[in-house]
């Protein structure tokens, strides 16, 4: 059976802790002992501020002066479904597919992919730039071969909660009779890779989904040395 990926599995390929053996086991699994579910406040926040967004755009013709600049957008483009938003790589054979959160299409007619993310731009997410990267790009080489073609520009759209009120005390002034919590919005760019940047990350997936034995982990894998030791406590068990 042909391997399907979606654009962020495919990104953990780019990340500097990347261990072959856990890429293996989660291509082979379709759950994993101890794993917690993303909180759905984050796709909550996400969803609204899509909404947000848009029902602003459809009333005053523009974005919201407190949304970073695009580009000079003309239209939000609808944004298909993860059955309809993929494209097979002839070479590998491989589905890659995924939905950004956003597209525009600009006055030139070409579009910017938006991907937002609700936490704080930390040198800690600043490791987490690469998978980014490589998410953003795979949307925008399905969207090249399907929907929006071409994709001139990406972004990802860090929501930052405003939390510090000793920097900025005015914060309180938005709780009245509820309380609110507001985001300063933050853009950072994403180069647009060539094709086979893309395509050579999907060959790599496919090579390591195809062995029969799980490839060797990594010397500094601390998921992989957790699993060792798991397996040690489990046999002495039985």
């Amino acid at each position: 059976m042909s391997l399907i990926i979606s654009a962020g599995t495919l990104g953990s390929l780019a990340m500097l802790d990347f261990c072959p053996r856990c890429f293996w086991i989660k291509l082979k699994c379709d759950k994993i002992p101890f794993q917690i579910p993303m909180p759905g406040i984050f796709s909550s926040i996400d969803s609204y501020v899509k909404n947000v967004v848009r029902n602003y755009y459809n009333k005053e013709g523009k974005l919201p002066d407190w949304f970073p600049y695009v580009g000079e957008v003309m239209r939000f483009a609808n944004v298909p479904s993860y059955q309809r938003y993929n494209f097979t790589e002839p070479q590998s054979s491989v589905t890659l597919r995924g939905v950004p959160d956003e597209v525009f299409q600009l006055e030139d007619g070409s579009y910017h992919i938006v991907d937002y993310k609700t936490t704080r731009l930390t040198a800690a997410q600043g490791g987490l730039f690469p998978m980014y990267e490589v998410q953003l790009n795979a949307y925008a080489y399905i969207g090249n071969r399907t929907f929006f073609s071409p994709v001139s520009t990406l972004s990802l759209i860090y929501l930052d909660p405003d939390t510090d009120l000793a920097s900025n005390p005015n914060l309180l002034s938005r709780s009245g009779d509820n309380l609110m919590l507001g985001f300063t919005l933050k853009v950072r760019g994403i180069d647009i890779k060539p094709d086979h940047f893309i395509e050579g990350l999907l060959q790599r997936a496919n090579e390591i989904n195809e062995a029969e034995m799980p490839p060797d982990h990594t010397s500094a894998c601390q998921d992989c040395e957790l699993l060792e030791r798991l397996i040690e406590i489990a046999s002495l068990e039985s």
